[in-house]
């Protein structure tokens, strides 16, 4: 099978030790591997060596360690090791008596794993691992001194398990360099996997790894914690290791994988948790979370009405309702408010409606729909809002009643609404509510009451509110009369361009009621009356340029002003008119 050579990024060094150290990793699969075969609770079984106390070669201090560690390591990950333990410092007959026995153990489908550290060499081309009492006097040596790799990868292949690991963290040097044994060479060489095979070395082949200065060489101290790690697969090890070894060597030691194939995927520490279950919820709201499109948040609260975003997607309509229908004198607007004649209608209502139920939202509906003339939808909108307590509904749903618009007129029910209103401060709701107990609408007549909410909503500033209480005062009605107070209100009513407060005001002014006689302004209160088209102004106006009252006497403005009046049946007009011209027209 063609083999597959992979850089691994992490390597382990520490500095001051001539000696070095090479991990080999061999994964045998005699048939595909499959993930959930690779759980924790397969049969596992390791042999694990460690030669250090050399008698014949350059004694290595961390060997035996790195086997202690990685033996209890790999107990903690559920495998069974083959001699109950680590063999530390073992000759090649016992060597050779371990191997036998692991691959003995390995048949009937275990996971076997096979960890060496110690001194290992390259010897015209293949790779062996030193026994401690090695000694070699010549090449001929080799063969019976050293344990040659190729007999461990023979063994595992043999057995017939379904998954082999083989770690190797051999010494890369030539400890025998001073002899004569001119075949041998430092470092490993690089080996072909066999099928289903993966071998790692703890540097590149032909170099020499470090055996480092701590208790543990710096690639068996980061392969411990890897292999602990829930969610790393057999690659995923070996790369978190080669990332740990670059950084802590700076990159001097380069770790290296040669591999064949591997079908399925093995875990040390258990596969990685599986991931939740999609949540549709968030899913939906993922994709429109960033839109400006009404309909987006329209569908999402159709899919989910309670959903976990619910109140963010109405809050975003309420947003486009309030944009697109809030009146610019609204005080909960959002924006500057639309005027009726520029409301779209068509977009208002369909941003509004998918908000159904929520009160301002029924009220801003109302409205939309008034606009587009459904006049009995635009009611049945405001009464939902009205009867959750929305005061400005209360005050809309009242004027239907009032005028009969989309609902049946019900004077006595319209009184209860703008009662409500006007309990909380809505200024029209306290006119509206005023002018039926004045003419004694839907409830019994009473001026003084009538008075009492003019006043409320003349001191919010209400024009039509003030000019009430103008005319209520200059008449002596509901209230002692009083010119001066008449005059006051009437005169901020004036300032608002009511007619009918010009009107008055100006006629205070001509007759000195209430205030000093002044004839050019009671003209002028006139004038601007006149030109709003109130005929009581116009015939008064007319008045002042027949006999020079404030303006200078001119027939002709006299006779057009009074014409203006009388086409609107006043009275006194035509018979001014007809005395001027001989004719009522």
């Amino acid at each position: 099978m063609l083999s597959v050579k992979v850089w691994m990024t992490r390597v382990a060094f520490r500095a001051g030790m001539v000696a070095c150290g090479l991990l080999l990793c061999s994964l045998t699969l005699a048939r595909p591997l499959l993930a959930d075969e690779a759980a924790p609770a397969e049969h596992r079984v390791a042999l694990v060596i460690g030669n250090g106390a050399y008698q014949n070669a350059a004694p290595l201090p961390n060997p035996p360690h790195d086997a202690t560690l990685i033996a209890e390591t790999l107990s903690q990950l559920g495998f069974t090791l083959v001699g109950g333990g680590p063999l530390i410092d073992a000759d090649k007959p016992a060597m050779e008596k371990a191997i036998r026995e692991f691959g003995r153990q390995l048949q009937g489908g275990a996971v076997g794993l096979f960890y060496y550290s110690g001194h290992g060499i390259q010897v015209n081309g293949s790779n062996y691992l030193i026994p401690v009492t090695a000694n070699i006097a010549s090449d001929v040596d080799v063969k019976y001194e050293l344990m040659d790799v190729g007999y461990v990868l023979d063994e595992m292949t043999h057995a017939g398990n379904r998954l082999n690991i083989v770690i190797l963290d051999a010494c890369r040097n030539n400890p025998f360099a001073k002899k004569g044994t001119r075949a041998m060479s430092s470092g490993l060489g690089q080996v072909n996997a066999p099928a289903g095979t993966v071998i790692g070395y703890a540097t590149q082949p032909d170099n020499v790894a470090a055996d480092g200065t701590g208790s543990n060489s710096p690639y068996t101290a980061a392969l411990a914690q890897a292999l602990h790690k829930p969610g790393l697969d057999l690659f995923g090890v070996f790369n978190e290791v080669g990332l740990e070894v670059k950084q802590a060597t700076a990159g001097q030691q380069q770790p290296w994988l040669s591999a064949s194939p591997i079908e399925g995927r093995f875990f040390f520490a258990g596969e990685p948790e599986a991931a939740p279950p999609a949540d549709p919820d968030l899913a939906f709201w993922d994709s429109i979370k960033s839109s400006s499109a009404s309909d987006d948040y329209q569908a999402y609260l159709a899919k989910f009405p309670d959903g976990k975003f619910a109140e963010l997607a109405k809050r975003k309509l309420l947003s486009d309702c309030d944009r697109l229908a809030a009146a610019p004198n609204d005080p909960d607007r959002l924006g500057d408010g639309v005027d009726p004649a520029a409301i779209d209608s068509r977009r208002a209502i369909l941003a509004c409606k998918a908000l159904q139920g929520h009160r301002r939202a029924d009220y801003l509906l109302g409205r939309a729909l008034s606009v587009a003339n459904r006049q009995e939808e635009a009611a049945a909108a405001f009464r939902r809002s009205a009867e959750q307590g929305y005061v400005p509904a209360e005050a809309e749903f009242a004027a239907c009643l009032d005028a009969g618009r989309g609902v049946a007129a019900d004077p006595q029910a319209a009184v209860s609404w703008y009662r409500k209103a006007a309990d909380q401060g809505v200024a029209a709701s306290q006119v509206a509510l005023a002018a039926h107990l004045d003419q004694g609408r839907g409830l019994a007549r009473n001026e003084g009451e009538a008075l009492r909410w003019y006043r409320k909503a003349a001191d919010q500033g209400v024009a039509q509110a003030q000019a009430a209480l103008g005319l209520a005062y200059a008449a002596g009605r509901g209230v002692p009369r009083d010119d001066a107070e008449a005059v006051r209100w009437l005169r901020k009513a004036a300032d608002q361009g009511v007619a009918l407060a010009q009107t008055r005001l100006g006629e205070a002014y001509a007759e000195g009621a209430g205030v000093a006689r002044a004839p050019g302004e009671a003209a002028r209160g006139f004038a601007k009356a006149a030109a709003q088209g109130d005929a009581g102004a116009q015939y008064s106006l007319g008045w002042c340029y027949q006999f020079g009252l404030g303006v200078a006497a001119d027939s002709r403005a006299a006779i057009s002003w009074y014409r203006k009046a009388a086409e609107q049946g006043n009275a006194k007009a035509r018979t001014a008119l007809t005395s001027l011209t001989g004719a009522g027209d």
